[in-house]
Parts: C-alpha cells; structure tokens; sequence
C-alpha cells in the first residue's frame, strides 16, 4: 500500500497540470517509500566526481505504476539494503551502476522507464532545487518531447497533512530538543562563551538520539545570533534557537534563560512573548484560515508599549522548515487538522537584545497540541 494519500497526490498533480512527478531529493524520497533511503548516502550524497542521485517516479492517472531508480553493481547491491528495510510498495524498480555521473545515469534510466509507460511526451514535474544539471541535462536528451515543470509544490502540499507516524517522530524530536535546550541553559556558566553554549546544545541534542542542525545564541544587547566569543555574563538574557532532526523530521524550538535575574527589560518583552503566543496558541484549530492566523499573530506582537520592536512569524514544519502551510497576508489556504506549525513570537530591542520564544503545535479538530512544550516560561 501507498504509504501516503494518493488522491492528494493525484488531485494536485492534475490541479498544475502534471503527468509524472520524479521525486530526487533525500526527504521526498524517504516520504514516497515510506522512509527509505539508501544508508550508505543518508548524511552525504557526493560520491567521486559527482553524486549519488535515487528516482522515484509516480504517474498522476497511474500511481500504481510507480517506479524506483537506485544504484546496483559489484560493489554494493542496493537491492540488499531495500530487503533489510522491509517490504516496500514500489516493485518496479531499476538499476544504474556506479560511474562519473551517477545522477545523469540516475535520470536517462528513469526517462527509459517513461518511454516504455507511454509518457515520453509529458508533463515531467521535478524537484528544480534538488535536480544536478546533469541529471536535467540526460532528462531533456532522452525526452525531447517532454515538457518540465517543477513539482516542489505539489511534493510539499502532500507532506503537509501529517500521518500519526509522522507526528509521532514530530513529538519526540521536539520533546528531546526542548529537553536538550534545558540542560544547556540550566549548565550554563557566566564565563562560557556562546560559542561554548552551541556546542554543548550539540552534545546534549546527540546523546538524545537526534542529529543537531543549528544553535542561534544571542547575549543581549546586540542582535548577533551566531556562536562566538561573546561571554554569557550574569544578569544578561540568553536566546537560544536550537534545530534538530530525527529520522527526517525536524524541530525547531526556541527559550530564553539568565544566570541570576534577567534584566528587567528583557524579562518584560519575554512577558509580551508569552502573552502574543496565548492569544495565537489559542485562536489554532482546524479550519482557521492561514492569513487570519498572520493577523492574529501580527496584532499580538505589535500592540502595546512594545509593538515597534515587535515581529511575528509562523510556518509549515515536517521534513523541510518553512514547508506549508504558508502563514501569510495573503495565503488562501486554511489549516488542517494534523497541519504542523511553528509559532514565532520575538522583540529586537537594542537595550535588551533579541528576546524570543518559538512554540509548534499540531493542529486538531478543536485546537491544538503543543510539541516539546518544556520549560517554555
């Protein structure tokens, strides 16, 4: 069985007049597998002079028809690595051998598979970010009479409803984060540079069973957000924007800490956090249209003795940061239950620095479920 909604899929291909999605990049591989990805290549896809490059190819009016392109000579058998993995949906499946272009064998074998199913002449949709010009170079050679379009938003749009398997890698990742960023800010010297404090959010995200992706540290005042010599000092408010990745799915969490009490002014804006975040936090559910959420959001930040230095920001999170649903003015979408979203509420102020607190939730039926909310206050 699929093991996404292929309806979805099929309605949003039609809806940009697409026949065939090739999906090329780690994370969109993964998710139309189900979570495979050959081992070998998951940290790192440069190989040689080129790199390693997997086809999943999916026709819009034939979803069962879908075909997988990897990487199988005497020196490794991918097909051994898919066995160990479980059974997998796609069965049709085909092989390129290593060579000085892996990513340009990778699509002629999957214009190969196109001709033979009768879509040589198509509308190709592909990943324009995550495509080598190589491997688009042997795509238009081998399909002359293709057409190309890029298929990054239909790919997303698929991904932004959850599955429970998703959100369940969505609450551990966040849980292990928040956790992480706790045992930092509670370790915390005044002597410790913020170069120190990153590094120590890397450890503690890694012993956790997560792979670290960023740590933004600021030491107020100023707006620096990188790791650098700047020492923590007492009575100064620390921000710290921590990314982290489990099997594919990230988090995103941000807190604030002091060694002793913090400054009045930044103990004051990070009061403003608070209360911006309970008027969006309660206003998320099924339904609520996207640019109501930025407006609910933007009102919150700006109002009050605060608002010049006030900035509001929401997005999509799952497998890619900042995927849909789009917070915007002008977004037409609304969201869904099972919907991921980030929930960013901060003041710059030059006497106090960058005060920040970045909440997700999952959207439900009635509401929402907030993830990794640990030590938020």
């Amino acid at each position: 069985m699929m093991p996404f909604e292929g309806d979805r899929l099929t309605r949003s291909m039609r809806a940009r007049n697409v026949d065939v999605v090739l999906a090329t990049s780690r994370h969109n591989v993964r998710y139309l597998t189900g979570g495979y990805y050959l081992s070998f290549y998951a940290r790192a896809s440069r190989f040689g002079a080129g790199q390693y490059l997997s086809v999943v190819g999916i026709p819009a009016e034939r979803p069962a028809s879908a075909f997988y392109v990897g990487r199988q000579d005497a020196i490794l058998n991918e097909q051994d690595y898919i066995e160990a993995f479980g059974p997998l949906w796609i069965t049709d499946r085909h092989w390129i051998q290593r060579g000085p272009s892996m990513s340009a064998a990778a699509a002629e074998a999957a214009a190969q598979v196109l001709r033979r199913q009768g879509l040589a002449g198509s509308t190709v949709g592909i990943e324009s970010s995550f495509l080598p010009a190589d491997a688009f170079d042997a795509l238009r050679r081998a399909l002359p009479e293709a057409s190309f379009a890029d298929a990054t938003p239909i790919l997303a749009d698929l991904r932004a409803v959850k599955r429970p398997d998703e959100l369940e890698r969505l609450r551990q990742v966040h849980q292990m984060t928040a956790e992480a960023i706790r045992a930092v800010l509670a370790e915390g010297r005044p002597e410790e540079t913020t170069r120190q404090i990153a590094a120590r959010a890397q450890r503690r995200i890694e012993e956790r069973g997560a792979s670290f992706l960023y740590a933004f540290t600021n030491v107020g005042p100023g707006f620096l957000r990188a790791p650098s010599s700047e020492r923590w000092g007492r009575g100064r408010s620390m921000h710290l924007d921590v990314g982290a990745e489990l099997e594919e799915y990230i988090a995103d969490v941000a807190r604030m800490g002091s060694i002793g009490a913090p400054p009045a002014l930044a103990a004051d804006l990070f009061t403003a956090c608070l209360d911006a975040q309970k008027q969006v936090r309660g206003a998320i559910g099924a339904g609520l249209p996207c640019r109501d959420l930025w407006r609910i959001g933007t009102e919150a930040v700006t109002a009050g003795r605060w608002g010049p230095y006030g900035r509001f920001l929401a997005h999509g999170l799952g497998m890619v940061s900042h995927e849909p649903p789009e917070v915007t003015r002008d977004s037409g979408r609304s969201l869904e239950a099972s919907m991921v979203v980030s929930i960013e509420t901060e003041y710059l102020h030059p006497d106090a620095g960058h005060v920040k607190l970045e909440d997700t939730v999952v959207v439900t039926p009635t509401g929402h479920e907030g993830l990794g909310d640990v030590a938020r206050e």
